[in-house]
């Protein structure tokens, strides 16, 4: 045990760029890391399960440690097929993936994920790079499959281990240039701690307010800086669709949030009063979306053509999402004192640039035990 955690400090403090690990098992059992590849045939790829209509394996019921196992390897996975190699992985997770907008150094958090459970889970994903055509999907069901039949060699519950990897994790919107974050209640519900990141680095990150009725929280990220985003002003109704950014994991491995079109669906059994709540954006309860399913879609920001923030992303009770206009929006910061920015949308905007702005002000943020 004493060697893999040397390892791991030599990986996480170390002033070189970070190297690619493989952890190789001999015939007799023995474990070692090394930073070439481990020898055939126990160093080869894992191999994928076969899952039947393409979907991903799932961890059975009540197996947290599982869920969070293939959650993780899932946006490990995306980020891989997307470009990202392991040196850029273990870069990011360990907190060396970027600098501090203001100061130029480098923007570190104190909460690492880089434990010696998520550095196996890691070695599992990467593993599969270089096989041609891959399926995030079937990697991260090989990944879970692994931690059901014990293969990870996981202490269960040690700190910075796979239990600690995330409970939640979301979006949030910058509001202002001292580090102030809105996401989704939802998102800190059950944390021991938080971090958020944005522009290449991870920052402590503390609860300010929250309001569990209307399901929004108030953040502070520690040496957070950044160009905040801008709320739609005036009670106009909303447009029938919308922008929602989120940058989940895959996203802070590759530098891109994710955009999705989300839509507005009045209820059906009830179409004039959802009219009614569609041009009275500040009405108390949100309005039901129509989003794909993604993950860090909670906080999310809703983005209006002028590039103006529309509304926040919030769960449904059904599983799905809503959305809280701005002007709900607005009334909950106002009330907790919080300082944020406002304007009337001029002009339409390319989705180039609502990407391009909307990627100044999205940040990730994650729950922690």
């Amino acid at each position: 045990m004493w060697i893999r955690h040397c390892l791991l400090l030599l990986l996480l403090c170390g002033a070189q760029p970070a190297v690619a690990m493989h952890k190789c098992v001999d015939a007799d059992g023995n474990v070692t890391y090394s930073q070439t590849a481990c020898e055939e045939p126990r160093g080869r790829a894992p191999s994928l399960p076969e899952v039947p209509g393409g979907g991903a394996l799932a961890a059975p019921a009540g197996d947290v440690l599982c869920d969070r196992v293939q959650a993780f390897a899932l946006e490990l996975a995306h980020g891989m097929v997307a470009g990202v190699t392991l040196n850029r992985a273990m870069a990011v997770l360990g907190g060396r993936g970027g600098r501090d907008d203001r100061s130029g150094h480098a923007a570190l958090g104190s909460r690492g994920i880089v434990g010696d459970d998520a550095l196996e889970i890691i070695n599992h994903v990467f593993a599969f790079a270089g096989r041609g055509e891959l399926d995030p999907e079937r990697i991260a069901a090989s990944a879970a499959e692994q931690c059901r039949g014990g293969g990870f060699d996981f202490e269960r519950g040690a700190p910075g281990g796979a239990e600690g990897l995330r409970r939640m994790a979301g979006s949030g919107i910058l509001l202002n240039p001292q580090g102030v974050l809105l996401t989704a209640d939802s998102v800190i519900a059950e944390c021991g701690g938080l971090r958020s990141f944005r522009g290449g680095g991870w920052h402590d990150t503390r609860v300010l307010r929250r309001d569990s009725a209307l399901g929004l929280a108030v953040l502070v990220a520690d040496g957070l800086h950044g160009r905040p985003g801008v709320f739609a002003e005036g009670d106009a109704p909303l447009p029938p669709t919308l922008q929602a950014v989120s940058l989940p994991l895959r996203g802070v491995l590759s530098g891109e949030p994710s955009i999705a079109e989300a839509t507005l669906q009045p209820p059906a059994a009830d179409v004039v009063g959802a009219l009614i709540a569609a041009v009275v954006p500040d009405a108390a309860a949100p309005l039901p979306l129509s989003l794909p399913p993604g993950p860090a879609l909670s906080g999310a920001p809703l983005i209006g053509d002028g590039g103006l923030i529309a509304g926040i992303v919030l769960p449904a009770a059904d599983g799905g999402f809503e959305v809280l206009p701005t002007a709900a929006v607005r009334r909950f910061l106002a009330a907790a004192d919080v300082s944020h920015f406002g304007a009337a949308a001029l002009g339409r905007l390319t989705p180039q640039e609502t990407r391009r702005r909307a990627a100044g002000f999205t940040v990730h943020v994650e729950c922690v035990p």
